[in-house]
């Protein structure tokens, strides 16, 4: 598990549709995150985390607020994912 430590930017529900292989997918709630990074050189970046959630609703009152929630990471070739954790 990771902390993830930013300020909530937006909260949306990105429209359903169909994917690449034709498959239908509902409405999905998200939530952006603007965090930093530190990086090995001692600079900071900072990076747009775009999160799937449950109700975007329970993240509405942390607008331009700063939180700290626990997320985990996983990668797939050279793309790398993020989720919520329980």
């Amino acid at each position: 598990m990771i902390k993830l430590e930013g300020v909530v930017l937006n909260v949306f529900t990105q429209q359903g549709g169909q994917n690449k292989k034709g498959e239908s997918f509902d409405d999905r709630d998200k939530v952006q995150i603007l965090g930093a990074m530190d990086l090995p050189n001692g600079d900071v970046k900072n990076e747009l985390f775009t999160l799937s959630v449950e109700d975007y609703r329970d993240f509405k009152d942390f607008l331009n607020r700063k939180i700290s929630i626990a997320v985990g990471a996983m990668a797939s070739g050279q793309i790398g994912s993020y989720f919520l954790c329980c």
